[in-house]
């Protein structure tokens, strides 16, 4: 009865203490719909042992870069973290690795807000189409780039803008 009574536990014991995982595709829009975790409430739960969800290094490096942000939302994902926010009209989306070394943040944005530069190199090389959305990809010791939506007419065309030089990525007929 006593085994039988010890094995119970052992299960119940390793069934909560298992680490739970929001799943969520990386390259999606959607991965804002996922089920969040507050950092005070993810904090919380890491700190008294029974799951780790968010790494400490990770938390401590976002809090370091956005000092004024108090709305982000924090996911698990197979490979490490990620952390979601808007500020100025402009949505966020920084990943972590599983020890909480920061891996590239992404901006997304319309076309009020691509460097004017940027901005004049795509507008000269595409007049017929409007630029329907903009992803800023920062990452550790890479030069900013971006990736552009573009709409025609009769397709649509994602570019990639890197050092002053344009690589088309897709292009979709309607």
């Amino acid at each position: 009865m006593k085994k039988i009574l010890s094995a119970l536990i052992l299960i119940q014991i390793g069934y909560c203490a298992s680490p739970q995982s929001v799943k969520n595709n990386a390259d999606s829009e959607n991965a804002w719909a996922s089920a969040p975790l507050s950092v005070s409430h993810a904090a919380k739960r890491a700190s008294t042992g029974s799951l780790n969800v968010i790494r400490t290094k990770a938390v401590r490096d976002f809090k370091k870069t956005f000092k004024n942000v108090g709305n982000e939302k924090w996911y698990e994902m197979p490979d490490g973290y990620r952390a979601n926010f808007t500020a100025n009209g402009i949505r966020y989306r920084l990943d972590y690795d599983k020890n909480g070394n920061w891996l590239h943040t992404i901006r997304y944005y319309d076309e009020k807000k691509l460097p004017i530069e940027v901005r004049r190199l795509v507008v000269s090389s595409y007049l017929d189409h409007s630029i329907r959305f903009v992803e800023e990809i920062e990452a550790p010791r890479d030069t900013i780039f971006y990736i552009i939506h573009l709409e025609g007419q009769t397709n649509w065309i994602n570019i990639k803008v890197y050092d002053d030089e344009i690589t088309i990525i897709e292009k979709i007929n309607k």
